[in-house]
Order: C-alpha cells, then sequence, then structure tokens
C-alpha cells in the first residue's frame, strides 16, 4: 500500500465513529457474555519501532482485519481496551485514527489509559524522546481521555452478569501506571463489598511478578501497577475466579509465561491475564466467556485464523 494510500484508508475509517458505548446484554440462546480484549493498539503504528513503510502498511492491514474477524463473529457483548490507544504522544492526530477505529467495532466498549495515552508532550524533543508532561498537565490530559471516550469516571466499576468489572486508572502519576492512595481506598472497598461473584480488574499494566523477566524491563516498577504491595495485600481478598487483566508489556502468546498459572497466580483467588499489543506482524487477541459458574479465556490468532486451543485456561468460583 503506497503512503498516500495508507493515509486515505486511515480517513474513511475515521468516518466510522460512533456516538456513545452503551452496554449490551447478551443475546438469547447464549450461555455465556463474550468480553472481547485489545491492548496496545498505538495507532495508527509505532513508526519509530516500525520505520519501513512497507511494514507499516502491513501492520495496519493486520489492524484492519482483526476488526472484520471481531465484528464478523457476531456473538462479542463488549470489548475492554486495555490502554495505549494512541501510537506514541497521545495527541490529537493520533487519537484521530483511535476514534474512527473503535468506532468500527460492532459492539459497545469501556477503555483504561495507558502511558503513552497520557504521559507525553504532543510531540517529541529534537532528539526525537519522548518529553514527560508536568502533574498538572497529565491530569489535563487523563481527563481529556476520559471524556473523549465516554467513561463515566476517572476510574469507576460496572456489574455484568454475576462479575464485579473495575476499571483502573493511573492517577498518581508517578510510575508509568501507578494508583493514588484514593484509588486504592476504593479498590480496598469495592472488594469488601462484592463477595457474590468474581471481580475484573482491567488495568494497563500487570501486577509483579505475574510474568517470567524475560528482558530487563520485566517485573519492574515502570511495567507493573504501583504500588505494588499496597496493591497485593488489597487484593489478597479477592473472591474465588477472580482476574487482573492487563496488558504494557506486549507479552505474545508465544512466550513460555503468558498462559502460566504457575507465575501468573498471584493469590489463591487472582490471576493475571495478560494480553499482546495488536501493534505486531503477529496479531492475537484474548477473549472472556463469562458462564453462570466459571470464566474462560480463550486467545485467536488473527494472521492464522484460528483458536489457540493449547492456551485455553478456566476459572470456577
Amino acid at each position: 500500500m503506497k503512503r498516500r494510500e495508507f493515509l486515505k484508508s486511515i480517513v474513511a475509517l475515521i468516518g466510522l465513529a460512533t456516538v456513545g458505548c452503551m452496554p449490551t446484554k447478551k443475546e438469547n440462546g447464549r450461555d455465556y457474555y463474550h468480553i472481547l480484549l485489545i491492548s496496545d493498539l498505538h495507532l495508527p503504528v509505532r513508526s519509530k519501532e516500525f520505520p519501513d513503510q512497507a511494514v507499516q502498511d502491513e501492520i495496519w492491514q493486520k489492524k484492519q482485519n482483526l476488526i472484520n474477524n471481531v465484528n464478523a463473529w457476531g456473538d462479542v457483548d463488549e470489548a475492554a481496551l486495555l490502554g495505549d490507544l494512541a501510537a506514541r504522544y497521545g495527541n490529537e492526530t493520533e487519537y484521530r485514527v483511535v476514534d474512527g477505529y473503535v468506532g468500527s467495532l460492532n459492539f459497545p466498549y469501556y477503555a483504561v489509559a495507558g502511558n503513552h495515552d497520557y504521559m507525553y508532550r504532543d510531540e517529541p524533543k529534537k532528539s526525537g524522546k519522548k518529553k514527560k508532561l508536568s502533574l498538572e498537565e497529565k491530569k489535563a490530559k487523563l481527563e481529556a481521555f476520559t471524556k473523549r471516550y465516554k467513561l463515566p469516571a476517572l476510574y469507576y466499576a460496572r456489574t455484568v452478569e454475576n462479575c464485579r468489572l473495575l476499571y483502573i486508572a493511573p492517577d498518581a502519576f508517578g510510575s508509568d501506571v501507578e494508583l493514588s492512595q484514593e484509588q486504592l481506598d476504593w479498590l480496598k472497598k469495592e472488594i469488601a463489598e462484592h463477595k457474590n461473584g468474581p471481580m475484573l480488574f482491567f488495568c494497563h499494566a500487570p501486577l509483579y511478578g505475574t510474568l517470567r523477566p524475560y528482558n530487563d524491563e520485566i517485573n519492574t516498577v515502570n511495567r507493573t501497577a504501583q504500588p505494588a504491595q499496597a496493591l497485593s495485600e488489597i487484593l489478597a481478598e479477592v473472591p474465588p475466579g477472580s482476574l487482573w487483566i492487563s496488558g504494557h508489556t506486549h507479552t505474545p502468546p508465544t512466550n513460555d509465561s503468558f498462559a502460566d498459572d504457575s507465575v501468573n497466580r498471584v493469590h489463591k483467588n487472582l490471576v493475571n491475564i495478560h494480553n499482546p499489543t495488536i501493534d505486531s506482524r503477529n496479531t492475537y487477541t484474548n477473549s472472556l466467556y463469562i458462564y453462570k459458574d466459571h470464566i474462560t479465556i480463550r486467545t485467536f490468532d488473527h494472521n492464522a485464523e484460528k483458536w489457540l486451543t493449547d492456551l485455553e485456561r478456566t476459572y470456577t468460583f
């Protein structure tokens, strides 16, 4: 695809944007509720990581194919967008592409912010490096993200079937994904009040120690939700079948700790579900299937057009 055609396709996709994201109910005849997980969209594409125009075009086409696939499934009730919707800076140019892309989904979506959505200035330094915003600027950008994607609040909770869904915001502005004391108190209160079903936590970053350290950045402060110790103590009280659902590390299904409960499990009742970036030449998504007494996680390979049955996992409650 030539660059002019690439840009035309982006403009066309922007025109598909819809207004509002209201929840839907599962269709009659199904005994599950399907939540699609999409992480680290990095729209339109991370040109610094993929400088070759042909590779950028290939990745963009794969992202469009993903939309076509999930829209064709017909049983997706909603999607969770796990942060880093914007490619690099979270500027207006990137967000216009994000608007068109997520607007082309045939079902509602709920988003959480990632570091590339709120932490950086709209343009890089002269050296080409990202420039971090001041505390007040980060707050303003995160609030703008919340309004743009019509989220109920900076962080919030919903009930779907017998599950309590909590959407986590990086509102302490220290590390890449750090929670304020106010939000930690809110989490503690939510957990204390909901014991009749599992809790699903949607957060851009994973919990500390839930991946093998396959590179120097895994299980570091900037690659895990913070404050790690406080979160660990609070989350020890979650009900059975609860899941912490994250992206940020771009961990692919080919990694040996992607779906290994021996490392993904945080506490007796809590497992971290890792999700790969779709800004890649190899594209995958996870799906949550919520049943009456269990949740099943399935992984779809959008390149091979098949479900990876060896990665399927089920958690009862």
